[in-house]
């Protein structure tokens, strides 16, 4: 088995760089500047309402779908998360799973665009985007939101994505997580632990802030997609959780609390000002689509019901090696689309 994943690419898409190309082309045309349009700040003009899922893959023989599953999946975070129980611990949802993201310092940016489109932010569309919000638009929201929430002594200007030229690999922060959100004008959910844990022996370093909701606040909800982007967050690195077509239930969606200390805990929605913190619920309403989940809550096996947010697949990827099939991209209306290589 292990000679087989030698022979697989270790990023999903490695499997078909014609196809990736393709899709790379695409993107930098979907960005759109304010000067230009007269909008709020740089953002995608269409691309950013896609959705990354792997096709059903239950009629290949076991062992075949765990080499192919080992050689393109992050298990490292898999294993961590579900450990910790942020994920997959509600049995009532379908099945997520990280897809392995490149290390390089660019793993927000390479989650979320996997996530969307199946391709990492090799060109630095996405990095730039962020670049240019922080440089070209006013950031006075963006640095009252920072302030109210991390109320520490960083001061603005020593963000990495604001240095000559925008580009340096540096790691973001969970500012920049707020900031993408509005870019792309869609919700970002990171599932994370809450502590930092040492490699050795696991036990926690210190508390964890990135994990919880993003909103695109700087829209109005007419103007954003509601169906989330789900990151994983694990060892300082992002990774985009997707589903795979046969993995047990049908409800695609991801659950609003974790199981905290003998009972339930909502996520965190992130850089709310103290007006929004009392409009949490609504806001939650109007930028994402939720449905009530029964589960057995933690204590005395009662029955509780639970807000989820849905999310949407749209795209169908599969590596070449396994199935020779082309990409598909769905818009929201369920069009078609069809990238030939």
């Amino acid at each position: 088995m292990s000679q087989g994943q030698n022979f697989l690419p270790k990023f999903l898409f490695v499997s078909n760089l014609l196809k990736a190309v393709k899709i790379r082309q695409r993107v930098p045309n979907d960005v759109v500047k304010p000067a230009a349009s007269g909008g709020l700040m740089h953002h995608l003009r269409g691309m950013h309402r896609y959705t990354l899922e792997m096709i059903a893959m239950n009629h290949f023989p076991q062992a075949f779908r765990e080499v192919v599953q080992a050689a393109i999946l992050d298990r490292a975070m898999q294993a961590s998360l579900e450990q910790e129980k942020k994920l997959n611990w509600c049995r009532e949802v379908k099945k997520m799973v990280p897809l392995r993201t490149n290390g390089d310092g660019n793993c927000l940016l390479h989650a979320a665009s996997q996530y969307m489109l199946g391709v990492q932010d090799t060109d630095l569309v996405l990095r730039k985007a962020l670049h240019g919000v922080l440089k070209e638009t006013d950031t006075g929201v963006f640095r009252a939101r920072f302030q109210a929430e991390l109320l520490q002594s960083q001061e603005w200007n020593d963000f990495p994505c604001q240095n000559s030229n925008g580009l340096q690999f540096d790691s973001l922060e969970d500012i920049h997580i707020f900031i993408l959100s509005n870019i792309l004008r869609r919700p970002i959910i990171v599932i994370a632990d809450q502590v930092v844990r040492s490699m050795k022996s696991g036990s926690s370093i210190s508390p964890l802030n990135v994990g919880g909701i993003y909103l695109p606040l700087h829209w109005q909800p007419t103007e954003c997609y509601k169906y989330p982007i789900v990151l994983g967050y694990d060892s300082q690195h992002f990774a985009p959780l997707i589903t795979i077509k046969d993995s047990g239930p049908e409800i695609r969606a991801v659950p609003l609390i974790n199981p905290g200390r003998g009972d339930f805990e909502e996520l965190k929605v992130h850089f709310l000002m103290e007006k929004e913190q009392q409009q949490k619920e609504r806001l939650l309403k109007d930028y994402l689509l939720l449905i009530e989940i029964p589960v057995i809550g933690l204590c005395h096996n009662v029955l509780r019901i639970i807000n989820a947010a849905r999310y949407l697949q749209t795209i169908c990827l599969v590596p070449d090696v396994v199935l020779h099939v082309a990409i598909q991209l769905e818009d929201s209306n369920g069009l078609m689309v069809l990238v030939q290589s």
